[in-house]
């Protein structure tokens, strides 16, 4: 890939310079710093390996264990790692000065609907009902394939401005075929890792293409496994339809699942052979025991969501990790949209820690003769890494710094205020640290983001390719922008419900 190259899809109006860099820091990368910058751009391109040097290395894999040393990337995958491989790096390779950081692999996103990115923040406190009216049978309708890219684009980039390197993308806006390939060659043209799950529009008019052109949508776009993006489906209100498409075509599936109807009929998709190890259920609130069994022994995946469910009324006031861990399953972590609030899984898991925590206390309190061991910090960042990564069917190829895998990286900065000192790595990364302190971003070897800045993307011209798509939503629907009312336009009618 060349990283100077501006994005080639025809829903593109956003274009790309190697001068612009993003939001963290407004000053640029020291003259050392761009140098350095210049060879990682091409050191793919020629073969050449990359050394990250001197780093706090939190492997996420045991066998590999955890250190202050090198990681070494060739070809797009990680080499080795170890306290020191210098005589590994010859002159050929970049050197890259870890120290000062954690060296770790980059984050998956499990569930996000990447295509309400340039609504981000319109409604900052809504239920779930007022949600569904707002976006789903509001906004929605009014989205042509441009606003999909956008949408895409945008969260695409603030996943990786993030440290997220993978994201889960729960594409439930998929209108026309044109919608569907927007989707898609946003999250190429980010050079994010993405599993584009495509789903059916939940309202409004359609041209009735899904699931079917969803083999179309393979064949284009997906005909390699060896790359960056993957392909299943979504579906948002589950039925026995879908899953049986998705099982005679071989693709996964991710559902939406918990309490208000979600996935009531588990048993009888189960009786059916319908549940199989290739499901992921996003939620799972409310999810009754005999459920979670069935999940269990199926080898589905799960993850959860402790800010929208609590923020959106979905659910009780925590995700349910307690049900999770007693079924024996690893969850993954995900956001769900930017409507409410932001994407950062840093945000993210100290809300789920905390919310768990809470919970623990308060049943051992209450139990004192069967009490629950409590959440720790290593097991919030598995599920930020390799639980995400099981969720998307990477678990082989990401969510770990194991040689032979992907080289996922991120470098998160420990001399920063909030940071610093570091006196536990865990402790830094789940309770400190925010997306703020993301330094460096690598996908497959390729580096997306250096010394806090994106690279590679005019993130100015892409401010006012978002509010022009935003302003057409909102022209669409009747509103007027108002960045000083209770949401980001003239007020609607809320209610207090949410849907059967």
């Amino acid at each position: 890939m060349n990283l100077t190259t501006p994005p080639s899809s025809r829903y593109a109006h956003a274009g790309s310079s190697p001068d612009q860099r993003s939001n963290s820091h407004s000053t640029p990368p020291s003259p050392p710093n761009r140098e350095t910058l210049d060879q990682l751009r091409v050191a793919t391109l020629n073969n050449r390996p990359i050394l990250l040097q001197g780093g706090l290395v939190v492997s996420m894999d045991p066998r590999v264990g955890n250190l202050r040393g090198d990681v070494l990337i060739a070809n797009g995958k990680i080499v080795a790692v170890a306290q020191s491989l210098s005589e590994l790096a010859t002159d050929h390779a970049v050197v890259v000065d870890a120290t000062g950081t954690i060296v770790m692999p980059g984050l998956v996103e499990s569930h996000v609907h990447a295509w309400q990115g340039q609504l981000r923040g319109i409604a900052p406190a809504i239920d779930f009902g007022t949600y569904l009216d707002l976006i789903h049978h509001g906004l929605a309708h009014h989205y042509r394939p441009h606003d999909v890219y956008v949408g895409n684009f945008v969260t695409s980039l603030q996943a990786l401005d993030g440290g997220v390197t993978t994201i889960l993308d729960n594409s439930h806006n998929s209108r026309t075929p044109d919608h569907s390939n927007a989707a898609v060659e946003a999250l190429r043209d980010t050079g994010i890792r993405a599993v584009h799950a495509c789903g059916a529009a939940i309202s409004g008019t359609t041209a009735n293409a899904w699931p079917g052109d969803v083999l179309r949508l393979r064949d284009e776009y997906f005909s390699s496994e060896d790359q960056l993006l993957t392909l299943r489906l979504f579906d948002a209100y589950p039925d026995a339809r879908a899953w049986q498409f998705a099982k005679d075509n071989d693709l996964w599936i991710s559902h939406e699942m918990g309490g208000g109807g979600y996935v009531d009929n588990l048993p009888e998709m189960h009786a059916a052979g319908l549940l199989t190890d290739r499901h992921t259920f996003n939620h799972c609130f409310g999810t009754e025991d005999a459920d979670w069994k069935l999940i269990a022994d199926s080898g589905a995946q799960v993850n959860l969501n402790a800010r929208s469910d609590a923020h959106f009324g979905l659910g009780p006031a925590h995700a349910p990790l307690t049900e999770a861990k007693k079924h024996g399953i690893r969850p993954g972590l995900s956001m769900d949209n930017e409507i409410s609030y932001g994407l950062d899984m840093f945000v993210e898991m100290q809300t789920l820690l905390g919310l768990t925590r809470a919970r623990t206390f308060e049943h051992n309190l209450s139990n004192p003769d069967s009490p629950i061991e409590q959440i720790t910090i290593g097991e919030m960042l598995e599920y930020a890494t390799l639980g995400g990564a099981a969720n998307c069917n990477l678990d082989n190829k990401i969510g770990s710094l194991t040689p032979g895998k992907e080289a996922d990286v991120i470098l998160v900065r420990t001399t920063d205020f909030n940071t610093a000192p570091t006196n536990n790595v865990y402790a830094t990364l789940v309770g400190f640290a925010n997306r703020c302190n993301v330094d460096s971003v690598f996908v497959a070897g390729e580096v997306k983001k250096w010394n806090g800045h994106l690279v590679d993307h005019d993130l100015s011209a892409l401010e006012a390719v978002s509010h022009a798509s935003r302003e057409h939503l909102f022209a669409a629907h009747g509103v007027a922008a108002n960045v000083f009312s209770e949401y980001g336009f003239d007020p609607i009618d809320t209610r207090d419900s949410v849907p059967s």
